[in-house]
């Protein structure tokens, strides 16, 4: 992620937007007094929200079919939250 300060960023607005455009990558705003933030265009933004929305169903669906599995024992269970928070991190 691209980290620009808050000022270069308004002196040079339209070239930061065509940046985010061509790259669809977020961008980090940092000033020293306030906290940062993140910029992106909104079609950037809308095409993670629907991943992100996609991913948290898949691993809802995964979620249900280990814990509807009439054979998983406790042991199986732990390895699969094992697994959960590896893919987590």
């Amino acid at each position: 992620m691209i980290s620009i300060k808050s000022d270069d960023f308004s002196d040079n607005y339209e070239l930061f937007v065509k940046l985010c455009s061509i790259t669809s990558e977020p961008m980090k705003l940092v000033n020293d007094n306030c906290q940062d933030m993140i910029v992106m265009t909104a079609e950037a933004f809308e095409r993670r929200k629907k991943m992100l929305d996609l991913r948290e169903k898949l691993l809802g669906i995964d979620t249900e079919q280990c814990l509807s599995s009439k054979n998983t024992d406790f042991q199986q269970l732990g390895q699969y939250i094992n697994e959960l928070e590896k893919n987590g991190e």
